[in-house]
């Protein structure tokens, strides 16, 4: 293992979409809750779940597979709304939600655990496709989606 390799020691998160896990570093994740219902205003992108209350403030809930061109986000038992914080241009804190289909789980990621799959393009809300403890998985492109977001904001959704 060189240098660049043991520097790899990351808190993260594996969160279970419709039909994959993505992996995310834990310090992006604001807060994870239950499930709550979320209606999307009208005209509003398929990807736009609805808006869903969370600390006295109204955040935008999204559908990865509809961003990544993979379908709709499905609810089923178990699950969970994950807060995600970001700062939006003048450093100002922006909150968005993505559904997942179950509990995400901690991990830590290290460069034993994680490898990139060759071969395989990636989404266009993914940055690569993964392999972490011999799972499949994505770690998504967050630039792509808050860059999503900024263009409802500026067209007033």
């Amino acid at each position: 293992m060189d240098s660049q390799d043991a520097a790899l020691d990351l808190s993260a998160l594996l969160l279970p979409v419709s039909g994959q896990l993505l992996v995310v570093p834990s310090v992006v994740v604001a807060e994870i809750i239950k499930r709550r219902p979320l209606e999307p205003p009208p005209g509003a992108p398929d990807w736009l779940l609805g808006y869903v209350k969370w600390h006295q403030a109204s955040v935008p809930g999204l559908s990865f597979e509809a961003l990544n061109h993979s379908g709709i986000a499905e609810e089923q038992t178990g699950s969970r709304i994950v807060i995600f914080g970001c700062l939006g241009e003048g450093g100002a804190a922006i909150h968005y939600a993505l559904l997942t289909r179950g509990v995400p789980n901690l991990l830590r990621l290290t460069a034993e655990v994680l490898e990139q799959i060759q071969g395989v393009n990636p989404g266009p809300a993914e940055r690569m496709k993964v392999r972490v403890y011999g799972q499949a998985a994505a770690i998504p492109d967050l630039d792509h989606i808050e860059h999503r977001l900024s263009e409802l904001s500026a067209a007033g959704g």
